[in-house]
């Protein structure tokens, strides 16, 4: 854990978000959370911290692993990146998600109704390209999940459980708490793997 206080949290995340025309296109699948304003904060807060490491040409995937119901934080970067999305989650509701994405005419956002352990080979076999991962809401192992997968940077939040959900193999670029995320433990990390040079930043 880094030594410092965690700050005191503030809605600058909100205040951003809300002021634009796509929180018009978000607010539907947040909305259904029981604490928006947390999901919201969380993951805006993974587009904040792992956007400076995504390409500036070409073609790249972002993987959203337990990403929940209703695949929010792969809705957040298929509007405000160009990245191919996908959201792997085992409880999934596919018809609210496909219902929200043919309203909008969202494009470059898949789904994956599974555990991430169920569906690692199926992502790590698609054709390729550099490969980003968020950790926003998941309960599982970050660096087992990262052990099968050709990754080049990650976003990983210690929601509720952080011996799980931070990295204690990797050494982070970032190790930090994010005073922007309104829940209860906003400790993150940004993860880069030195050893792959397919996904360089912009």
């Amino acid at each position: 854990m880094p030594e410092i206080t965690p700050p005191t949290p503030h809605g600058d995340y909100l205040d951003r978000l809300m002021r634009r025309e796509s929180f018009a296109a978000l607010w539907p699948l947040f909305a259904r959370a029981t604490k928006p304003a947390k999901e919201m904060t969380e993951s805006f807060s993974a587009l904040v911290h792992l956007r400076p490491h995504l390409p500036s040409v070409g073609p790249f995937r972002v993987l959203h692993v337990g990403d929940g119901a209703h695949a929010r934080t792969a809705a957040l970067f298929a509007i405000k990146t160009r990245a191919e999305n996908i959201s792997v989650d085992p409880v999934i509701n596919d018809e609210i998600v496909a219902g929200w994405r043919d309203e909008f005419g969202i494009e470059r956002f898949a789904w994956r109704r599974a555990r991430i352990e169920d569906a690692v080979e199926e992502i790590a076999a698609l054709p390729p390209m550099p490969l980003f991962v968020t950790f926003v809401h998941a309960h599982v192992d970050v660096d087992a999940v990262l052990d099968r997968l050709p990754w080049c940077a990650a976003y990983t939040l210690a929601c509720c459980c952080p011996g799980r959900q931070l990295s204690r193999r990797h050494r982070p670029e970032r190790d930090d708490w994010d005073a922007g995320v309104l829940s209860d433990d906003r400790h993150f990390q940004v993860l880069v793997r030195l050893d792959r040079t397919d996904g360089a930043t912009s």
